[in-house]
């Protein structure tokens, strides 16, 4: 086991546990402090309870937006410290989920292709040579363009899953506008992440 091919792997990996908490906190609303506080101080213990709710929310949010990213950066690992490509079913993407219903296989399907864009994005990072994120990125990425590329054809498949999300499983208003926040602050925080690893030096 190459300890460089680790080393990459837990610099990408502490990369998308960044990007997944600053999405979180974006998203998962944080209560506001009260100026009763100050007159009635045991509000304070009810806003302490507030806040743990909502950081075990930002922490269970990051959590689920960084599984996805998780199975491809592993199974990309996989493949790049045995140098040949590892074939996975429906199943093994998702062993712990029955998919009982034609709905469930769908979805499922479609958060593999997600996941294989992020596997095509992932492998060849761990394949070169590189001390930084930034190098290693622009290794593989010849310029912003071709970054660009990459992020709209992974932000056109999150979409489709999100769609299909709304339409079959969570249908209320509440859910479709926590999907826009998300889609809305994916598109901030990928933004900021192409002029991090292409700004001139």
């Amino acid at each position: 086991m190459s300890s460089d091919l680790i080393r990459k792997y837990e610099m990408i990996l502490s990369h998308e546990e960044q990007f997944a908490y600053a999405l979180a906190r974006n998203v998962v609303e944080k209560p506001e402090a009260s100026a009763w506080m100050i007159l009635i101080p045991i509000l304070f213990v009810h806003h302490f309870m507030i806040i743990k709710h909502y950081k075990i929310g930002v922490r269970t949010f990051a959590e689920s937006i960084l599984s996805t990213k998780q199975k491809a950066l592993d199974k990309a690992y996989i493949e790049a410290e045995s140098g040949k490509k590892v074939s996975y079913d429906v199943e093994d993407y998702f062993p712990q989920v029955s998919l009982a219903t034609s709905e469930e296989t769908i979805l499922a399907q479609k958060e593999i292709k997600v996941i294989k864009i992020l596997e095509d994005h992932y492998r060849p990072m761990l394949l070169k040579h590189g001390n930084t994120l930034v190098e290693l990125i622009r290794k593989v990425y010849p310029g912003p363009e071709a970054y660009r590329y990459f992020l709209k054809r992974l932000a056109y498949k999150e979409k489709e899953v999100i769609l299909y999300l709304m339409d079959n499983f969570h249908r209320s208003e509440d859910s479709r506008i926590v999907a826009r926040k998300i889609e809305h602050y994916c598109e901030v925080l990928r933004k900021e992440e192409l002029r991090l690893f292409f700004q001139k030096n």
